[in-house]
C-alpha cells in the first residue's frame, strides 16, 4: 500500500524475491483483477494496485458545475 503504482524491479529490490517469482506473482494478481498493468510494454512495466487506488480516489471528483 506504500507504493500503489510500482515496477516489478522495484518489488524485487524491496522484497528480495527473484524477478521470475515477482513477475509470476504479478501475472496471477493481474488475472485476478487485483493489479493492473498500465504500460502495455514487455519491459519496465508499471503496475497499479487498482482497488486501492479506486478506494483512495473516492470523493475526490470535482463537483459538476
Amino acid at each position: 500500500m506504500e507504493h500503489p503504482i510500482t515496477t516489478s524491479s522495484s518489488l524485487v529490490g524491496e522484497t528480495g524475491i527473484t524477478p521470475a517469482t515477482v513477475n509470476k506473482a504479478l501475472g496471477h494478481l493481474e488475472q485476478l483483477g487485483i493489479v493492473k498493468e498500465l504500460t502495455a510494454r514487455k519491459r519496465n512495466r508499471l503496475f497499479s494496485y487498482a482497488g486501492y487506488i479506486e478506494i483512495m480516489s473516492r470523493g475526490t471528483e470535482l463537483p459538476d458545475r
